[in-house]
């Protein structure tokens, strides 16, 4: 099965209706804080140790949602850790600011005239609900036209617009079409096996996120960049003739010390997203029938692509 996400407005929202969201984001928000301070200093795991522990906190929140709250901050904790192990850095206590996700007490359903989507939203107060009208965006009529597409009864909120997930079969790999390799890289982004390059100003689009003050807005905006420049740059691979695409298996290039790392290279690839680049294309792959592997990179520069014969000498040119 696959799942997308859509993002939905929440404009349409009454005054007071906002109001009760804010409430239950801000109680939310709290509490996943106060679970990830405790899970910081003591790990744990989704038992009835662990809820025992953390249920002297007070709050506001019913329990569906103190336990959603839990599950949230296990995962930020668990991901933290994970990340700085692979990094290699000292982990740091994170704050949550983001999207409250709430698998319980919602409730998705057709709307009428306009609105045509209604979701039903369990607030801080005991058997009471709200009623958010909204609309269907393109994206979402998109993933609902897909065969055996429903909409999954959960959502990820913020103040100003509301996640929904749309889970549908994943469909058969192509069995026929062409096949090609991609490379990708640092001052050009993507470069196939047919001689075609995409994203030739990703070196300035990767130097403006390094320029940055680190935590900063700047910062945040120049990702934000960044991201929306890959998804362009890997939508434009032929995703219509292709059943099967080919790339590097890049994982842990920034990772250790050599003689060909200098600190050029390290500033360089200090906001290079390979990673996103990956999991764009994998993305893009299921949804387009096309299957994704990747490859050894090893001896590939210097493999000539004819007689496959491997010489050092085949790298220039």
């Amino acid at each position: 099965m696959l799942r997308r996400a859509c993002r939905l407005s929440l404009g349409f929202a009454t005054v007071n209706k906002r109001h009760e969201i804010g409430r239950l984001l801000e109680a939310y928000r709290g509490a996943v804080n106060f679970y990830v301070q405790s899970l910081w200093q003591a790990p744990g795991a989704l038992d009835k140790e662990t809820l025992a522990r953390l249920s002297a906190e007070r709050t506001r929140l019913q329990s569906m949602q103190k336990d959603q709250a839990l599950r949230q901050a296990l995962s930020i904790v668990s991901s933290t850790r994970k990340s700085a192990k692979a990094t290699g850095t000292q982990p740091q206590r994170p704050r949550f600011k983001g999207m409250a996700v709430l698998c319980h007490g919602v409730t998705i359903e057709p709307g009428r005239g306009s609105f045509d989507l209604v979701i039903r939203l369990s607030t801080l107060r005991p058997g009471q609900r709200i009623i958010i009208p909204t609309r269907k965006t393109p994206v979402l009529n998109k993933w609902l036209a897909m065969p055996g597409a429903r909409i999954v009864q959960g959502c990820a909120l913020s103040e100003k617009a509301v996640v929904v997930w749309v889970e549908f079969p994943k469909p058969p790999a192509r069995e026929s079409g062409d096949i090609i390799g991609i490379d990708v890289g640092i001052s050009k982004l993507i470069a196939t096996s047919e001689g075609e390059t995409i994203g030739t100003d990703w070196r300035k689009v990767s130097a403006r996120v390094r320029r940055r003050r680190p935590r900063s807005k700047g910062k945040r905006r120049a990702r934000v960049t960044r991201d929306a420049y890959i998804n362009r740059a890997v939508k434009q691979l032929p995703w219509q003739r292709l059943c099967a695409i080919g790339f590097e298996n890049l994982n842990g290039l920034k990772k250790g010390k050599s003689k060909s790392r200098g600190k050029t290279f390290r500033i360089a690839a200090a906001p290079w997203a390979y990673r996103r680049v990956r999991q764009r294309i994998e993305c893009l792959a299921e949804e387009n029938r096309v299957l994704p592997f990747a490859v050894d990179p090893r001896g590939t520069s210097r493999t000539c692509p004819v007689c496959g014969e491997d010489d050092r000498r085949n790298r220039n040119g």
